[in-house]
């Protein structure tokens, strides 16, 4: 943390609902009072307080932007196995159609980039 607080999230997280509680009620306390003092001391105490609250949102926002950066991406799911069709006996294979030789070109350097897309993103 760049300003050395050795507070935790949680702690962070707790002082910035009271802050938000103080601004709230010094606002309220604001605006009962009449006179220029009184609303000038208020302004600022709130300024006070708000300056606090903005600096522990960033320091909150800095310490989980430091843990989304060290967290490992989830590994993607195995797609299931296919189920296999019972074939009855006697029943004849039909022959797969050919395909052009153009066309399995195509998909294997499509195939080629898929995997190669992959291997990236596991790095």
């Amino acid at each position: 943390m760049t300003n050395g607080s050795t507070l935790s999230l949680p702690e962070i997280e707790d002082r910035i609902a009271i802050l938000r509680d103080n601004i709230r009620q010094l606002t309220e306390q604001a605006a009962a009072l009449s006179g220029a003092a009184d609303e000038a001391r208020a302004a600022d105490r709130i300024a006070a307080q708000q300056a606090d609250l903005d600096r522990l949102v960033a320091e909150r926002d800095e310490i989980l932007a430091t843990r989304a950066a060290v967290a490992k991406p989830a590994m993607p799911r195995a797609k299931p196995a296919a189920k296999k069709k019972a074939v009855k006996k006697g029943a004849k294979k039909k022959a797969a159609p050919k395909k052009k030789a153009a066309k399995n070109k195509s998909a294997k350097k499509k195939a080629k980039k898929t995997k190669a897309k992959q291997r990236k993103r596991r790095r």
